[in-house]
């Protein structure tokens, strides 16, 4: 079974808090019909070796991971590129 895709984009990058100098991409949800629309995840995964750039329309499955205090923490996994809409012909509405 599929997990359900999300759309949205990449917001940007943070440097992990850790020390460790690792990157930190994170997404805004875009979604209507989704709970999570206009949240904003942290990337926990990308398809294929994908590398993100700021401003990149992507989807992704929405996983979670357990938190400092105990809590489930959503994150995005599996992210992928999204496909262009094609262009439109003129006179098309």
């Amino acid at each position: 079974m599929d997990p359900q895709r999300h759309a949205g984009f990449v917001i940007g990058s943070d440097q992990a808090q850790q020390g460790d100098n690792v990157t930190v991409w994170k997404v805004r949800v875009k979604d209507p019909q989704s709970s999570f629309d206009g949240e904003k995840l942290v990337v926990a995964s990308v398809h294929n070796g994908l590398s993100l750039a700021k401003g990149l329309n992507v989807h992704f499955a929405i996983g979670s991971v357990d938190g400092a205090r105990g809590q489930k923490e959503p994150r995005a996994v599996d992210v992928r590129l999204s496909e262009p809409k094609p262009p439109r012909s003129k006179g098309q509405v």
